[in-house]
């Protein structure tokens, strides 16, 4: 419960700051976090053609190096998050400084390479010596108060990406130049909204799971839906495309409707969706979604 009213008030108090990123949409508009854990950097990008980085900070992080694997292994994570939640003292510890945005690692993806580990976070720390050295938290993104406090006016969490690279490349802040990525975002969106089952399974990863269904299980969930529904209508409404080694991103506000035979209004949704792409003998596939209605 505690968490869910710190979400609520976090959005709220992000909705009326005076920041860049209160006067626009609430997701599809936000800065994107991007860390370059080669050069112990953070970076706040806008979305515009790609990502504009237009601030930079210096961070402390895991002190082992390369991908964060198991518990306790002291080594930041690399792939693609969002943060979860705001935290201020006295809810966090002392040391984790003015204020922290956990992050929602393990993910999906996290889990399917059996990658364990919990609090992950992006904090400060009440030992500005700490932060002399690039490599000195327990796999966590270090900064200071102030600059925490400087980065918070642009973080709204659930819905900020937060981007961690082993080493960025150019080709990163370019991630719309991906054709391949687009058009299978298109073809599972068109697949959809036709009703073409095997093309709209034929987009998901054989180890995909919805809830607790395997992929035949939803295959046949959806097909009872579409035999239910005379029509279905699915669109995405300003896609933000985000690019990693290990899997790619598409974020967007889904908005979905359908009728019963006759028009008659059957069932409207609307919301943030992600879903996430990984390579399936050398295709790239659907193995998670994440929905949040709004």
């Amino acid at each position: 419960m505690i968490k869910t009213w710190v979400v609520v008030v976090n959005l709220l108090m992000f909705l009326a700051a005076p920041s860049p990123a209160s006067t626009k949409s609430l997701a599809q508009d936000l800065p994107v976090v991007i860390v370059d854990k080669a050069k112990f950097q953070l970076h706040l990008a806008n979305y515009k053609n790609g990502l504009e980085i237009f601030k930079t900070y210096s961070l402390t992080l895991g002190k082992n190096s390369g991908d964060k694997m198991l518990e306790g292994d002291q080594k930041t994570p690399e792939g693609i998050y969002r943060f979860t939640a705001k935290y201020l003292p006295p809810t966090i510890k002392k040391k984790f400084g003015a204020m922290a945005f956990y992050v929602d690692y393990p993910n999906s993806l996290d889990r399917r390479e059996k990658k364990t580990g919990f609090d992950i976070m992006l904090h400060s720390t009440d030992d500005p010596k700490r932060l002399e050295q690039p490599q000195d938290s327990d796999g966590c993104l270090v900064v200071d108060d102030a600059k925490i406090t400087e980065i918070s006016a642009y973080i709204a969490p659930p819905y900020t990406t937060l981007l961690i690279y082993d080493v960025m490349k150019p080709e990163y802040l370019k991630p719309e130049s991906s054709e391949e990525l687009k058009a299978a975002f298109n073809g599972w969106l068109q697949a959809w909204s036709s009703k073409n089952i095997d093309a709209y399974i034929g987009s998901y990863a054989s180890d995909f799971r919805y809830e607790q269904m395997s992929r035949d299980q939803y295959r046949a969930y959806k097909e009872s839906l579409n035999k239910k529904y005379e029509t279905i209508q699915v669109s995405a409404r300003e896609p933000r495309y985000f690019r990693h080694p290990k899997y790619d991103m598409v974020a967007f506000t889904q908005e979905y409707s359908s009728t019963f035979k006759g028009g008659r209004k059957a069932f409207v949704a609307r919301g943030q969706k992600r879903i996430y792409f990984v390579r399936e003998n050398g295709q790239l596939k659907i193995f998670a979604e994440e929905f949040s209605r709004r």
